[in-house]
């Protein structure tokens, strides 16, 4: 039987409360387990969705629960990985009452799977995300 490092159940535990402050659509919770120099990787937005966690991640995050005012998501695994690494599976869904980046507002709803990666640095604050989806299916389902 495989057991976690108190380490291991620290970064986790991390982890669930930034997803739980996400559901609360409380931004400001979810960057106080954060370095706001730290990296974000939007991965399917390319060049243009990476950045600091404090300025990037923060207006990406804002936005959303901006256009999107019912955003919830299920954290449905969250595993730790080697290197202070955590990765989680999460399904994230709303419906859109404003436009959002370039999909204008059609009053529709989207349910999405999310891989997140987060790294932790020595003093256990997210120092990088990196965060993954089928972008194309979010935009069809909002079009």
């Amino acid at each position: 039987m495989l057991t976690l490092t108190q380490q291991q159940l620290s970064l986790k535990n991390a982890c669930v409360q930034f997803m739980f402050a996400y559901q609360q659509r409380n931004v400001e919770r979810m960057l106080s387990f954060c370095e706001p120099e730290g990296l974000v990787h939007f991965q399917p937005l390319g060049e243009s969705g990476t950045g600091k966690i404090g300025e990037l991640g923060k207006a990406i995050w804002s936005g959303l629960m901006d256009a999107f005012p019912d955003i919830d998501n299920t954290l449905d695994a969250a595993v730790a990985e080697p290197g202070n690494a955590v990765r989680c599976q999460v399904v994230i869904r709303g419906t859109q009452e404003k436009d959002f980046a370039d999909i204008p507002n059609k009053g529709k709803h989207f349910d999405s799977d999310h891989i997140f990666i987060f790294h932790f640095n020595e003093q256990n604050k997210i120092d990088s995300i990196s965060i993954s989806w089928d972008h194309a299916d979010f935009k069809r389902q909002l079009s």
